[in-house]
């Protein structure tokens, strides 16, 4: 048992945004989580007793990897400088935003954890999967000019150590790089909002970043299935071996 979330992957603009947004979906496209919810079997998962919270609307219109507060029209340009936004909405249309998409997201999260906490005697194992460029843009390296260049295939973080048990993350370390991938720990992600969310509760929780390098073609925003295809068998088995194992 336990909980995989992918909040990034969604590509659903809903009407009521269009009227804030300069850039069309192709610009959009630039920082999505580009099909994470393909690149695992969701059926086996579920058949395996592990719950997998999928979010579809775009990160750009309501980004569920930072607080309320933060969460609507958050990304003014995409990470290579493209405008994203044309204008604010006002603070009514902002709260309305938060209540639509933002509020029933943690909502669920928070009813799917409280009860696998009812049924799992220790921490409940949760994974938010994401991808990140396989190359640093100029916007990480603004946040961060100490970063390398390089990337590797996985990057798995728990806050520097606050979100889980040393076992619990070096256990999904160990099983990527056992599938033949090179993986870091909180390098160059440490994890985001949901890491800290999900904290809140009696959990062992990591982020696991994907380098989309691995599994698309980064200029034409494809798949490349014959990457895609054992990436989604192997990660779905590493996602089932370690979720069982720590709701024992």
């Amino acid at each position: 048992m336990g909980l995989v979330s992918i909040p990034h992957s969604g590509e659903d603009v809903p009407a009521e945004f269009l009227p804030f947004l300069a850039a069309d979906l192709a610009t959009m496209r630039e920082d999505v989580d580009f099909k994470v919810d393909e690149l695992v079997d969701i059926p086996k998962l579920q058949a395996a007793g592990i719950g997998v919270l999928v979010a579809h609307v775009h990160r750009v219109c309501v980004d569920l990897n930072r607080d309320a507060e933060n969460c609507v029209l958050f990304w003014k340009e995409n990470t290579k400088g493209v405008p994203l936004v044309a204008k604010a909405p006002t603070a009514e249309e902002t709260q309305s935003f938060i209540a639509r998409y933002h509020m029933p997201f943690f909502e669920l999260y928070t009813a799917l954890l409280r009860e696998l906490e009812r049924m799992i005697p220790g921490a409940v194992p949760v994974v938010d999967l994401h991808s990140m460029p396989s190359a640093p843009t100029a916007y990480h390296m603004k946040q961060n000019p100490k970063q390398s260049t390089h990337r590797p295939d996985f990057c798995v973080s728990d806050q520097k150590g606050k979100t889980c048990s040393p076992a619990y993350i070096g256990h999904f370390a160990k099983a990527l790089r056992a599938i033949g991938h090179e993986t870091a720990v909180n390098d160059p992600y440490i994890g985001g909002y949901v890491t800290t969310f999900v904290d809140r509760f009696r959990t062992n929780n990591i982020q696991i970043e994907i380098n989309r390098g691995i599994y698309m073609d980064e200029k034409t925003k494809r798949l490349v299935m014959s990457k895609a295809t054992p990436l989604k068998e192997n990660l779905t088995q590493v996602l089932i071996d370690g979720l069982t194992e720590f709701s024992r």
